[in-house]
């Protein structure tokens, strides 16, 4: 474990009882996918390393989802197992207060993988100072006490290591350099041109940490990570729509986009995917509109679908429409029949556009709903 043991152990007795003095906490978006979690474990440990004179502070990586759901990221379990990091030295949203260190004036949040606060976590936006994001610009452009880098490369993961080359190359060991690495691939598809995800950013990263790690094996690399993101043979519809999920809200109108590692062709096929656990799981949630986002990846040549769920025939029509003529259907739309009731499914021409896409067009479509 070489230098984890002392960040881990510093961070995993923050929990809502006992947190005390001044915590600068890394929190990635709330769907908590494998960038997420790795740039906040390794950013906040950069910033621990840094700032290790800061005896009243807690540099805390924060993994966005309740500890109960963290069974169902398979291939965060997977990849953090991989190299001896437990589920006992990780801390989960629950169990930080952080709305109690805001109102004590001891709170400071990086947020990473994401650029702004969903609309449940608004209050918190006072304690932010520093942005890391690799997603299309929401904030608005000011001035952060520790900065703003937001660049479309293809893993934010990306943008932790070219920080972490530019200030602290003293961390670097062969442990953050593969979790890094690893990332980096698993977004990238195995840095592949055909997914038209990597950058040449991504790619000088990679063989950067490369160095740290002799021979990489990038494709048995990336077929562990494949393999593990895709094993949901456990998982309930309900666990998988939760399971890389992230939210978007108007005023009256609430969606959930849910990707899910397979084709959505295949996962309406499931025999508990049906109308009443679709429905069952919006009335949970309180979701208006249902997107499911299907991938299906072979040799690094990837495929994707989506499916469209809504009671409200009315919405279900209007997202449908403006999703399918988004950008000069650049989307690339194609119907097809399922016989689930009130969903549109549809063939996704770009295997290009994955949710970093596609998510910010149902947030234009719900500007349009105020």
């Amino acid at each position: 474990m070489g230098k984890y043991p002392d960040l881990f152990q510093h961070s995993n007795y923050i929990t809502n009882s006992s947190c005390r003095g001044h915590v600068h906490v890394v929190m990635g978006n709330e769907a908590c996918d494998l960038d997420s979690a790795v740039c906040a474990l390794i950013y906040a440990y950069h910033l621990y390393s840094l700032n290790q004179n800061k005896k009243s502070f807690s540099f805390i990586p924060l993994l966005n989802i309740p500890q109960a759901d963290y069974a169902l990221r398979t291939e965060i379990i997977f990849w953090l197992r991989k190299h001896d990091i437990q589920e006992e030295f990780l801390t989960f949203r629950n169990e930080l207060d952080l709305e109690s260190q805001l109102s004590n004036g001891e709170l400071e949040i990086t947020l990473v993988d994401h650029n702004i606060l969903p609309a449940n976590d608004a209050a918190l936006e006072p304690a932010v100072v520093q942005v890391l994001d690799h997603h299309k610009l929401e904030r608005q452009v000011d001035s952060l006490p520790n900065g703003m880098s937001v660049e479309m490369v293809g893993s934010c993961t990306t943008l932790i290591a070219e920080s972490i080359k530019k200030t602290n190359k003293d961390i670097v060991d062969p442990i953050v350099a593969s979790l890094l690495h690893g990332t980096i691939l698993l977004d990238t598809v195995n840095l592949s041109e055909q997914a038209k995800r990597v950058t040449p950013k991504d790619i000088e990263m990679v063989e950067w940490l490369e160095e740290y790690l002799g021979n990489s094996e990038r494709e048995s690399v990336f077929k562990g990570l494949t393999t593990a993101k895709a094993d949901v043979s456990t998982l309930t519809c309900e666990q998988m729509l939760r399971k890389d999920l992230k939210v978007a809200s108007g005023t009256q109108v609430r969606v959930g986009v849910a990707s899910v590692p397979m084709l959505v062709k295949d996962f309406l096929g499931r025999s508990d995917t049906n109308f009443g656990n679709l429905h069952e799981h919006c009335e949970l949630y309180k979701y208006n509109i249902l997107v499911i986002m299907g991938i299906n990846i072979v040799d690094n040549n990837v495929e994707r679908d989506m499916a469209i769920f809504s009671e409200d025939s009315s919405l279900l029509n209007e997202v449908s429409s403006y999703l399918i003529s988004a950008s000069d259907n650049i989307l690339k739309l194609s119907s097809f029949t399922c016989d689930i009731k009130d969903v549109k499914a549809f063939s996704q021409g770009n295997a290009a556009a994955s949710r970093k896409v596609v998510l910010p067009f149902v947030k234009e479509w719900l500007t349009g709903q105020l």
